[in-house]
């Protein structure tokens, strides 16, 4: 018995460092992280807010992921804004200089934020980006994350209010 607890702990630790260094492009469409754990069923303690309700197209706004307490914070994340055909739209900006997040591409150079392997020092109860929508959209979307608390506690499909792009 204990052997096999000490397998399962070895093995959530060794698929949680696996992804450490970001999201697996395999993760692009359900924004699912390929750890070894399924994703948490209760409400997530983040929440995705935005500068802005509605903004115009090309024009930069921020999005903030934050932790509803200061013990929750952000581990690891997967970011997009969805258009109405659920794909990844826009371009976020990340300085290079991040600790936490870097850019990634699943179908354009940088419409998904992924997080970096970093020391845990590093962790953030809030985290805020730049997107610009593309010149020429005219849609709705919702800024859609996945958020890690660590490599065993996540939660898939935090959503943001949705926010109106005009061209």
């Amino acid at each position: 018995m204990i052997f096999a607890k000490v397998c399962l702990a070895l093995a959530l630790l060794i698929g949680a460092d696996a992804y450490s260094s970001g999201a697996p492009e395999s993760a692009c469409k359900d924004m699912i992280p390929r750890h070894p754990v399924e994703a948490q069923k209760r409400p997530a303690p983040y929440k995705i807010t935005t500068s802005t309700k509605v903004v115009k197209a090309g024009t930069p706004m921020e999005v903030t992921l934050s932790g509803n307490s200061p013990s929750d914070t952000i581990r690891g994340i997967m970011l997009q804004a969805r258009g109405s055909d659920d794909k990844p739209v826009g371009t976020f900006t990340v300085s290079p200089n991040d600790p936490l997040a870097r850019l990634m591409k699943c179908d354009n150079k940088g419409d998904t934020i992924t997080h970096k392997k970093h020391d845990a020092k590093e962790d953030k109860q809030t985290v805020t980006f730049t997107w610009t929508p593309p010149a020429t959209l005219n849609d709705v979307v919702k800024f859609r994350g996945t958020i890690a608390l660590n490599g065993a506690v996540f939660w898939v499909g935090v959503e943001s209010a949705p926010v109106k792009v005009s061209a």
